[in-house]
């Protein structure tokens, strides 16, 4: 994969909060836009994915915990016989987006 993480590149080893992805596709749509690789851990290695449920935890982030609602698009990899999930968020045009904090209120 080559080069780690950095303000357009985020590792997620596993992803069980759609509120903490929100927050990561938020800052990609108001910044310069991004990738998300879920099943990666923070040293680059890959972890891989077990099911669909991370792309429709990544849904479910855009349209119930970003305002307003993040275009994003996904994409399965096979890396090392292990599947990983890419999530490209491009610059957005509806700036400032915002996410949906644990106690429901919303963030920039």
């Amino acid at each position: 994969m080559g080069g780690g993480e950095n303000q357009r590149l985020d590792f997620k080893y596993c992803v069980s909060d759609s509120r903490k992805i929100a927050r990561t596709l938020s800052a990609f749509a108001n910044s310069d836009g991004g990738k998300l690789l879920i099943g990666v851990r923070d040293n680059g290695s890959i972890a891989g994915i077990r099911s669909d449920e991370k792309a429709y935890m990544v849904d479910a982030a855009a349209l119930l915990y970003c305002r307003p609602e993040i275009s994003f698009a996904t994409k399965h990899h096979v890396a090392a016989g292990k599947t990983i999930l890419k999530v490209e968020v491009p610059r957005g045009d509806k700036r400032p987006y915002q996410a949906r904090d644990e106690s429901g209120s919303y963030t920039g």
